[in-house]
């Protein structure tokens, strides 16, 4: 089991989106921010029992204000990473290449979507038929951006791995 976790909009989607879900069980708890919430239901999107939204505290809400104006993130984004810091979680889950290198600079321990799947394989929460299928899957159902070069580096990695 991981540890605690803070998420944006993108992986808990693109994993919904390939009905994979249970991947997030790597985690022993997953947050969200108010924000991503609201993005979640914007998109129909029914939040799973094991996804708490937590509010911001204001001692927080200046880091997103520095997020969304000087980084340029939107909203989900910089309450995500400041609800990361906020609840002093073990990771930030995103798919977003900007929120990545914000997180960063906070020496955030970063995840998206695919090291996600990975780490379920890893951990055998999927087997190895399951992983490759949904890495492939965020290609062609999801509406994560990634490329063909990154897929068949990971399933690579995947078939490489050993127990």
């Amino acid at each position: 089991m991981g540890n605690k976790a803070v998420s944006n909009t993108g992986p808990i989607l693109h994993l919904n989106e390939i009905n994979l879900f249970k991947s997030l069980g790597v985690f022993s708890s997953i947050l969200i921010p108010e924000e991503v919430f609201n993005e979640l239901r914007k998109n129909k999107f029914v939040i799973p029992r094991r996804v708490r939204v937590v509010k911001i505290k204001s001692g927080f809400k200046d880091s997103v204000k520095v997020m969304t104006n000087q980084h340029n993130l939107d909203l989900g984004e910089a309450e995500a990473i400041s609800l990361c810091l906020q609840e002093k979680a073990d990771y930030f889950l995103t798919d977003d290449l900007d929120a990545r290198q914000v997180a960063g600079e906070y020496n955030l321990e970063v995840h998206g979507a695919v090291g996600i799947i990975l780490r379920a394989f890893r951990e055998k929460i999927i087997d190895k038929k399951t992983a490759i299928e949904k890495i492939r899957e965020l290609k062609t159902k999801s509406s994560l951006f990634i490329t063909q070069d990154l897929i068949d580096e990971v399933i690579k990695a995947v078939n490489e791995f050993s127990f």
